[in-house]
This record gives structure tokens, C-alpha cells and sequence, in this order.
């Protein structure tokens, strides 16, 4: 038995996986680097979940994951700038 999934379950599987399943244990790391990592995968998981929420028509979940998005990007720039003033201070 073979299954059948199309491009809008894969991109579901890989909004979980990146939202859930990648981003949780590393955003919550002590290291800047790994956090980096965590917030990255938030955008990219937040990403997908727009594409298919678009796709359904549930335009206000695209605002709850814009939220998410936007944080996430705050949080890299805000790593990004503590490692500049951090080489700044050395």
C-alpha cells in the first residue's frame, strides 16, 4: 500500500517539524549559537504554517504565525547585536 500525500501535507510535515520538533529544544539553549539555530527554525516553521493557512483560508491563524515570525527575526537581531557589542567590549 503506497501513500498518497500532496504538496500541502509535505509542507504541513515540515511546518511541524521545524516549528515543533527542531525549534523547541534549541530556542531554549544557553548558547547564543544554538539559540540562532532554534529561532531560524521558528521562521522556517512559521513559514510553512502561512503557506497552508493561506492556502485554507484561515487568515487569522496567519496573524498568530506572523507574530511568531516577527519574534523570532527580533530574537536574531538581537543575538546578532549582543555578539557585536560582546567583540566591540574584547
Amino acid at each position: 500500500m503506497f501513500i498518497s500525500m500532496g504538496m500541502l501535507e509535505i509542507i504541513q510535515i515540515l511546518s511541524v517539524f521545524f516549528g515543533t520538533l527542531v525549534a523547541a529544544p534549541l530556542v531554549v539553549s544557553k548558547k547564543a549559537k544554538k539559540r540562532m539555530v532554534g529561532l531560524s527554525a521558528v521562521i522556517a516553521g512559521s513559514f510553512f504554517a502561512i503557506i497552508v493557512q493561506l492556502y485554507l483560508g484561515l487568515y487569522y491563524f496567519v496573524f498568530a504565525n506572523a507574530f511568531w515570525l516577527l519574534n523570532a527575526c527580533n530574537g536574531i537581531k538581537k543575538i546578532i547585536k549582543a555578539k557585536k557589542k560582546e567583540v566591540r567590549n574584547f
